[in-house]
């Protein structure tokens, strides 16, 4: 076995709990409830992940974990971390790669030099770090502005737009990193501190961190601080599988100059939905893609009604343009059969007997929860109460109705409310359709609104994305971005790794009792 120079540690995420057994142990996942048994080697090795488990040291020839048999223990490490078991740290040491950071400009005089000045007081070296300005023709005296400030100016002859001033700007570029900003943005002091040491996996070729929002006075603004599109939530994510519509903003984007370099930089043709464009070309060609909820910016969204929501309508139309491009991009649900059963009882019952069609949908949750009972028992051996499996198929069907509703209020919420005023016994159904994503939206994100006017955006945001959406399916001529799949979700599954068969072996009858989380 070689060396392996992966640096930082694998920890054990609070919640995990790791039961021995004989020969083998069980790995039991609370929130959602997962439960899978593993081989001896594995559960002695999540247990050093307690403390943290360091690759760089514990794997070596002669170091101090290298047992039989895990030639090579990464995927399963990676596999882990995808099913929100383990979270890799990178190393408390400072790591300070050169960056050079990529300001696009146009006509943005008067927030030039607020994003300039939050860059220039960064919480890292002047030395290793350069700003590259690429005014991009403005009309106004941006170019001056900018001239006050010591920075790199770069200025376009034309007006070309924003992917190709990104563009000129990488060419320009002195550092092995890029960070990407808008120049309506303002960078959090410690905004490359916290995401550059994750490049110190080699294998990330992209780290995007966290988008705040500017404003916060306006009900707009409250609305924006929660439901930004550029806001990519509190949850640590890797993009890793071709397959996934994973991505991340432009403005909070730290990128590998030589991975950018290959893909050709942004889609010059692009004005919106470029930065996915540039996301899912580098999955294709097997780069991993982190999204980190750190490394702060906050963004000057746009204020007005009128421009916000028409923004939404580009954002529609740029999504048809990217799914006709990316065929292997699909929208995947989890393949439930009983949660299906289950929210096809409760939509009739709401349509015809509600007593019959609810009961049923009770008979089915119960039935379900006596048969992973079984299973729990039978080929896992945990000890795990009736009601704590009846009560995570309850959130697990709760999750999937969630996903398909406001997948169809997402794209169908014009036709819906249409059909509902030409059928009036489809306006309870079609209430409750819109009704309950809406809410969970609101009680998750608990935006600074009252709820009538948080309903009010919301569905306005809706309506302008699937009006954006359908006008951009009419000029491509393909609809494939409506198609949808059910697939059996696992991370076994999802691990693409030469080591796949191995780690089934790891994963000794592994069982997953709930695999779809929230």
């Amino acid at each position: 076995m070689g060396e392996v120079t992966l640096k930082g540690r694998f920890y054990l995420k609070p919640g995990i709990q790791l039961i021995p057994g004989d020969g083998e142990g069980i790995v039991l996942i609370h929130d959602p409830l997962r439960i899978f048994r593993v081989n001896t080697a594995a559960f002695d090795l999540l247990q050093r992940c307690r403390k943290g488990f360091s690759l760089e040291y514990g794997l070596r020839p002669g170091g101090a974990y290298a047992p039989e048999g895990m030639r090579d223990v990464l995927p399963f490490l990676d596999s882990l971390c995808e099913a929100g078991v383990l979270e890799w740290k990178p190393p408390d040491e400072p790591f300070e790669p050169f960056v050079s950071i990529i300001i696009p400009v146009y006509n943005r005089a008067h927030e030039i030099g607020q994003c300039l000045e939050s860059l220039l007081f960064l919480d890292y070296p002047s030395s290793k770090r350069e700003i590259i300005v690429v005014d991009d023709a403005s009309e106004d005296h941006t170019v001056f502005m900018v001239r006050r400030y010591k920075v790199r100016l770069i200025v376009q002859k034309y007006n070309q737009g924003q992917s190709a001033a990104r563009n000129v700007g990488v060419k320009a570029a002195k550092g092995e990193i890029i960070a990407f900003m808008d120049s309506d943005c303002i960078a959090d002091q410690r905004w490359l501190r916290e995401l550059a040491p994750y490049f110190q996996d080699l294998r990330n070729a992209l780290v995007g961190g966290y988008v705040d929002s500017f404003f916060r006075e306006t009900w707009l603004d409250r609305y924006e601080e929660v439901q930004s599109p550029l806001n990519m939530g509190q949850k640590r994510l890797i993009g890793a599988v071709k397959e996934s519509s994973f991505y991340v903003p432009t403005c909070n984007m730290l990128v590998r100059k030589d991975a950018y370099l290959k893909m050709g930089g942004l889609d010059e043709g692009l004005s919106v939905g470029e930065d996915v464009d540039l996301c899912w070309r580098l999955k294709k060609k097997g780069y991993r893609l982190v999204y980190i909820p750190k490394g702060k910016v906050k963004h000057k969204h746009r204020s007005r009604f009128s421009q916000s929501f028409k923004r939404r309508f580009e954002y529609g139309t740029s999504e048809a343009f990217l799914y006709a491009k990316h065929r292997e991009i699909k929208k995947r649900f989890p393949w439930q059969p009983a949660g299906l059963a289950v929210l096809l009882a409760c939509c009739l019952g709401l349509l015809t007997n509600p007593f019959l069609f609810f009961s049923i949908a009770a008979l089915i949750l119960l039935g379900e929860s006596l048969c992973k009972k079984i299973q729990v028992g039978t080929k896992i051996q945990a000890p795990l109460a009736f009601g704590n499996i009846l009560w995570a198929i309850i959130r697990s069907h709760y999750t999937l109705a969630y996903f398909l509703t406001h997948h169809v209020i997402r794209y169908y919420l014009l036709p819906v409310v249409f059909l509902a005023a030409l059928f009036p016994q489809l306006v309870l159904l079609t209430t409750c359709l819109v009704l309950f994503p809406t809410i969970v939206e609101f009680v998750r994100k608990k935006p600074r609104l009252f709820f009538p006017l948080f309903l009010f955006f919301f569905l306005t945001e809706q309506a302008f994305y699937q009006t954006g959406v359908f006008w951009g399916c009419l000029k491509q001529r393909s609809f494939r971005l409506y198609r949808i799949s059910f697939t059996h979700v696992s991370f076994l599954k999802r691990t693409q790794s030469p080591a796949h068969n191995w780690l089934k072996k790891l994963f000794r009858k592994a069982e997953e009792t709930f695999t779809f989380s929230r």
